[in-house]
């Protein structure tokens, strides 16, 4: 239970993420330096833990966490630039087909049989998902670059997901630093192809209130969020995970329709009811099934 309260409330986290990066936005940074900058401070703050112990807890880590790093240091990235560039209830939604993903991923990587009890709460989270984002013309599809990124930054959380079952042995410095260093680097590869609008007058930004808001971004969104996403995440299956990480969609589409010109009506409401449920019905039914690779039987 305290696993799945803890990714709760870092759901929250990121569903309402989206304010304090639009924030840094106006006061004259590109969304794309913004999204760089609120990684690459935290991985200098880091980086002396890792200096601590000479990289040894890195190299420990292997793969798994070569790949649990460089899968969520995209997702975190492509989600931060997204939702400023995007429509911040479409980039959450899209980004939300992840459970898909996690249920493909869990089954193919650690083999873990579907339960009965998670294909129902997967199905109403799905369900949900589509009553929040139907328009009468089909199911919704990518419209823009940022709506992409959201799909894209999904994806890439579902592979996190699995890999964080993977390393349960690895610090949480350890973790954090290559997801930032990654992010760093995924933005750096945004920034040098052109993916997203990144012209930025220097001279123009104020930068006492942009060193603020990406304090404030990195202190209370970025660290709390990610500590809680991967000390719970680690603790359970990738799929329980994605279906309580869907309350961030509520968050998300709630507060986008208070402070921006998304709509919110009937539609919304029952959509966001039906996700809620979901996440209830996975803490009630969705029991983590051992998987093979766990209990070692074939």
């Amino acid at each position: 239970m305290l696993p799945s309260l803890a990714i709760l409330v870092s759901a929250t986290f990121w569903g309402s993420m989206w304010m304090p990066l639009h924030a840094a936005y106006g006061t004259g940074l590109s969304g794309a330096w913004v999204a760089w900058i609120i990684y690459g401070v935290p991985a200098f703050l880091v980086l002396p833990l890792i200096l601590r112990d000479r990289g040894r807890g890195l190299l420990a880590g292997g793969w798994p966490l070569l790949w649990l790093g460089v899968s969520t240091g995209i997702c975190n990235y492509l989600y931060a630039a997204s939702v400023v560039y995007g429509d911040v209830a479409r980039v959450v939604l899209l980004f939300y087909v992840n459970p898909v993903w996690s249920v493909l991923l869990e089954r193919a990587i650690l083999r873990t049989p579907l339960t009965p009890g998670r294909t129902v709460a997967l199905a109403v989270g799905l369900t949900g998902m589509f009553v929040l984002n139907y328009d009468g013309q089909g199911l919704p599809l990518p419209r823009t670059i940022a709506e992409w990124g959201g799909l894209a930054a999904g994806f890439f959380w579902a592979v996190g997901l699995v890999t964080m079952r993977m390393t349960p042995h690895v610090g949480m410095a350890e973790k954090a630093f290559l997801q930032y260093v990654a992010a760093m680097i995924t933005g750096g590869a945004v920034l040098a192809l052109g993916v997203f609008p990144a012209q930025t007058d220097w001279s123009a930004v104020n930068w006492p209130v942009a060193i603020f808001w990406i304090a404030i971004i990195a202190g209370i969104w970025v660290l709390p969020g990610l500590l809680l996403s991967f000390w719970a995440a680690a603790r359970m299956s990738p799929t329980r995970a994605s279906m309580l990480f869907m309350a961030e969609v509520v968050v998300g589409v709630v507060t986008a329709a208070i402070w921006t010109d998304y709509p919110f009506g009937w539609r919304e409401a029952i959509g966001g009811s039906i996700i809620v449920s979901a996440s209830v019905l996975e803490i009630i039914f969705g029991v983590h099934t051992p998987t093979v690779r766990e209990t070692g039987k074939a």
